[in-house]
């Protein structure tokens, strides 16, 4: 069944991973009537020959506008100004939809009188490292995502659209701003697959990591970002633990406020915090099983979460006294 409903999907340098998506497109419940393919990628893409016949055969409106280099939100703000239908619907190339993905979002609109459904996304990982990065990240939950999200395209007027200068982030800056103007979403029980984390190694995650939240440390959304708070408390309780029998106690041993050891006791605290806070309470907060956790995959969760907590300071620090 075709629908009065514009698809809208970014590419850059993914010509594979969109073919795909073409070929499950045809076996949809409900098909848009429109299929907008902004490609950023270095070479423009060709179009595969069955898929030009299937919007053909089926009177679908299918628009390819090729401009090198675009961001995601740039990208995207393209395609909604083109966009002819009331309801839109966003895809990413590394996102994987079910069959009845867009006609489950339009029935839930429908019957639930929402403006849009969210994109809930679970992101795949077969190998132990995409694993160990799932638990330090995302979770094995389904988390709500931009792409997958079907909406009308009235709310942009409300919003205003995506910043258009930055890498990453431009979908959570926008779905905070969503929130803060009420647009009435929901979440559906569907979701959708996300596979990149089975294709990408340690030096590649760190990179992106630090490309990421270097282009992220401006959005709004991110200035108050809670890991702070734990790396301050930290700072200022080694300093206390430092000081401690020297401004109370003087340090007399008989003294009732000195306590032996309590730099090396203090510190070894917060590093025990930060295991069981990164290693294991996080991920069983995100949907990692306990079989996965214990006995000792926590310890390289932990370790691998240090290296990207350090990364990430990194990159904010870089981008605030280093980058205009």
């Amino acid at each position: 069944m075709i629908k009065d409903v514009s698809l809208i999907i970014p590419c850059q340098n993914a010509d594979t991973k969109l073919f795909q998506l073409f070929k499950i497109i045809p076996n949809w419940e409900i098909i848009p009537n429109e299929i907008i393919v902004i490609d950023s990628s270095l070479e423009k893409i060709l179009i595969p020959k069955d898929f030009e016949l299937f919007v053909k055969e089926q009177n679908i409106d299918f628009l390819l506008i090729y401009k090198k280099n675009l961001f995601p939100g740039h990208a995207r703000n393209i395609g909604i100004s083109k966009a002819k239908n009331s309801v839109l619907a966003f895809l990413d190339t590394s996102t994987s939809p079910s069959d009845d993905w867009l006609s489950k979002g339009l029935n839930a609109m429908k019957h639930q009188n929402t403006d849009g459904v969210w994109g809930n996304t679970c992101y795949q990982a077969d190998k132990f490292l995409p694993k160990i990065f799932r638990a330090c990240t995302f979770g094995s939950n389904p988390i709500k995502t931009f792409p997958g999200t079907i909406m009308k395209k009235s709310i942009f007027n409300k919003c205003g659209l995506f910043i258009e200068t930055v890498r990453a982030g431009e979908d959570g800056d926008w779905m905070s701003r969503a929130e803060l103007h009420n647009i009435n979403m929901s979440i559906p029980e569907n979701f959708l697959n996300y596979d990149e984390l089975n294709n990408i190694g340690f030096k590649k995650i760190l990179k992106k990591w630090f490309r990421n939240y270097i282009f992220g440390a401006k959005l709004p959304f991110f200035r108050a970002h809670k890991d702070y708070y734990f790396y301050a408390i930290s700072f200022v309780a080694v300093i206390i633990a430092f000081n401690w029998n020297w401004i109370l106690a003087s340090w007399d041993e008989q003294s009732v406020f000195y306590i032996p050891n309590i730099t090396k006791i203090s510190i070894l605290i917060i590093f025990i915090i930060y295991i069981y806070l990164r290693g294991i309470f996080l991920p069983r907060k995100k949907g990692e099983n306990l079989s996965f956790i214990f006995p000792i995959n926590f310890i390289f969760i932990a370790i691998f979460s240090a290296f990207l907590d350090f990364t990430k300071t990194l990159a904010f620090g870089y981008s605030k006294f280093f980058k205009k």
